[in-house]
This record gives structure tokens, C-alpha cells and sequence, in this order.
């Protein structure tokens, strides 16, 4: 009898083990399975991407004197330079291509921009249009002046992307940074770096005085988007 208790015990902690094995092994692909048995989730997904951008541009007004957009003093870190509209030097040995570089999750991948949201979010990270870029500052490019630079890109993608491709150029692990992290953006062969100061998860855009914007939506269609801020430093 007490054999046979300790064979059922056996039994059910290797089923278990082998359950929990079977689990794990299997979480890094649910989504790709997710969205091989609902393949419109990219498309929607996109949508409300786009809705996001829709309610910036909505939300935000023109001043009718536009200022030089500037750090707030209370997310200010005392010991960086007061940055405004001074450029950094170009380099020649920095890439032609306009791009995003996120060391802490492995993000490399260049900046597209365009009106059509489901054919650019295919191609990767992309610039919401009638905001601001890198290199813009109130002397030269007025309609922007205030505005910040606003990135979005799919949290997982599309099946067609290869697991190299989806690492570079989707905002996955976007949740994973926090603040204090720092951000480049390389933008006309000058390279632009940001500090992350706050990170929040919603429905929209809640702090127009960032100089950067990133947000990306969940894997799943929600209306719940997560969004990080960021100043430049440099």
C-alpha cells in the first residue's frame, strides 16, 4: 500500500514537472501562435496605433507665440546640461539611415516615416507626423516648436518578420525599461541621447512637455497602450 502511494506520488509530481516544462518552453512562442490563429491582430493593433497619434494631433494647439521648447525644471536632473536648441556635431561615421537605438532591450532599427500607418508600421519604428524631429528647434522649424518627437512601433509585429528582425525593430520589451535609462536617437548623422523620467501604461499620451515619446500597444488588441518620456541630455 505504501508503495503504491509513493508510485501516485511520483507519478504526479513528474506529470507536473513535465506540465511546467511543457509551459515555459512554450512562452516565448504564445505569440506567435496567438497571431497565427488571429492574423488581423497586426492590423488592428495598427489602428490603434494610429488612434494614439489621432489623439495627439487632436490634442494638442498651436501657440499663438511660439517659445523654445525647454526641460521642465521639476524633471530637470541638476547635473546635465540645460539643453535647448543647440545641435549636436555631425559624424560622418554614423549612419545615413535615421534610427533608434535602445541598448537596454536591444533595439536598433531605423525611424521610417509616412501617412500610411499600416504600410510604415510594417517597416518598423515609425516618426509621428506633425510633431517634431530631432533636429528641429523654433528658429527654423516654428509649427513644431513645443511639439515633442513621438515614436511608435508594434510590440510584437507580423509573421512575416523574422525573430531577428522583431528583436531590432519592434518595441517588445518597451516595458522592461525604467527610469534613469537613456535612449539615441541617430537623426542626420548626429546622434541624440535622452534620459527616461517617466513610464506609464493608458490609454493616451498624458505629458506633451517630453522631448521624446515612445509608446507601443499590448500583444493583444486592448486599448491599454504603454508609454515612456524621455528629455534629451545631450
Amino acid at each position: 500500500m505504501i508503495n503504491m502511494k509513493k508510485s501516485k506520488t511520483f507519478a504526479t509530481l513528474g506529470v507536473t514537472f513535465w506540465t511546467l516544462t511543457a509551459i515555459f518552453a512554450l512562452l516565448p512562442s504564445w505569440p506567435h501562435l496567438y497571431y497565427r490563429l488571429s492574423p488581423q491582430t497586426s492590423s488592428l493593433l495598427a489602428s490603434t496605433i494610429a488612434s494614439t497619434a489621432i489623439q495627439a494631433q487632436e490634442s494638442l494647439t498651436r501657440p499663438s507665440s511660439p517659445t523654445p521648447s525647454v526641460i521642465p525644471d521639476l524633471i530637470r536632473d541638476p547635473s546635465l546640461p540645460n539643453v535647448s536648441n543647440t545641435l549636436p556635431s555631425v559624424d560622418p561615421s554614423l549612419p545615413a539611415e535615421n534610427g533608434l537605438i535602445i541598448d537596454e532591450i536591444g533595439v536598433r532599427g531605423e525611424i521610417h516615416e509616412s501617412e500610411d500607418v499600416q504600410t510604415v508600421l510594417k517597416q518598423g519604428i515609425w516618426r509621428v507626423p506633425n510633431f517634431s524631429s530631432p533636429s528641429d528647434n523654433c528658429q527654423l522649424s516654428p509649427e513644431n516648436c513645443g511639439r515633442p518627437i513621438i515614436l511608435a512601433a508594434h510590440r510584437w509585429g507580423y509573421l512575416e518578420w523574422t525573430p531577428a528582425f522583431r528583436k531590432l525593430n519592434s518595441f517588445y520589451n518597451l516595458p522592461r525599461l525604467k527610469v534613469g535609462d537613456t535612449i539615441k536617437i541617430i537623426w542626420e548623422q548626429r546622434q541624440f541621447e535622452y534620459k527616461i523620467y517617466s513610464t506609464e501604461t493608458g490609454t493616451r499620451i498624458t505629458d506633451y512637455s517630453a522631448n521624446l515619446i515612445l509608446y507601443t500597444c499590448q500583444l493583444w488588441n486592448s486599448p491599454v497602450r504603454f508609454f515612456v518620456y524621455a528629455n534629451r541630455i545631450n
